[in-house]
């Protein structure tokens, strides 16, 4: 998925407001608690067909507020980004959890890549594939593998679009979701890990 200037409704978005989804406050009340910002959000290609198709899920990533707490907490069981599987939604009205350093893009709809096909092109949204490390390290996997989560979504600063950001978010990096696969179905995404250069 790559990122594009739009001031209208889509789909998928980064920077912007948050789902409608959580507009309740009440039921999400950590994130204003401890200073979440949103960050994301990605309807799902239709897990049925496997076809680069929007789907009724979606994904919601949100980042602490403060950079220096989830930068010394990066590496799952205690990586600080939150990540929320939920019905699609969309983007809210309100400004609750809006990050005023991201400026809203839309994203286009999944392009596919055949089976073992390499592309180096610089996109801002992968799912599935062959991730792209900045760091080869095994201890950036050891627990998620112990745990049964494989890897899912890569969410990279390279396929950014000018203008788009005030500060890097992940310090021009990348964050890397995973989730366990039952049935060719996901569940239980979370953020694994995030790396940067």
């Amino acid at each position: 998925m790559y990122p594009h200037p739009a001031d209208y409704s889509s789909p998928s978005w980064i920077g912007g407001n948050a789902p409608a989804f959580f507009d309740d406050k009440a039921a999400f009340p950590f994130l204003r608690e401890q200073n979440y910002l949103f960050y994301l959000s990605v309807t799902l290609p239709d897990t049925d067909s496997m076809e680069p198709v929007p789907g009724q899920e979606m994904i919601s990533v949100f980042v602490p507020a403060d950079y220096e707490n989830y930068l010394e907490n990066n590496i799952y069981p205690t990586c600080d980004i939150q990540v929320f599987q939920h019905p699609v939604s969309p983007e809210s009205a309100l400004e609750i959890y809006t990050n005023p350093a991201l400026v809203k893009h839309s994203l286009t709809e999944w392009t596919g890549v055949e089976d073992g096909a390499v592309t180096d092109e610089p996109c801002l949204v992968r799912i599935g594939g062959t991730p792209r490390f900045i760091q080869q390290e095994d201890s950036y996997l050891t627990a998620l593998h112990q745990e049964g989560y494989e890897f899912f979504i890569q969410i990279d600063e390279e396929g950014y679009a000018d203008g788009m950001v005030e500060e890097y978010v992940f310090g021009y990096g990348a964050l890397y979701l995973f989730a366990k696969f039952d049935d060719g179905k996901w569940t239980d995404p979370i953020a694994g890990f995030w790396q940067y250069s």
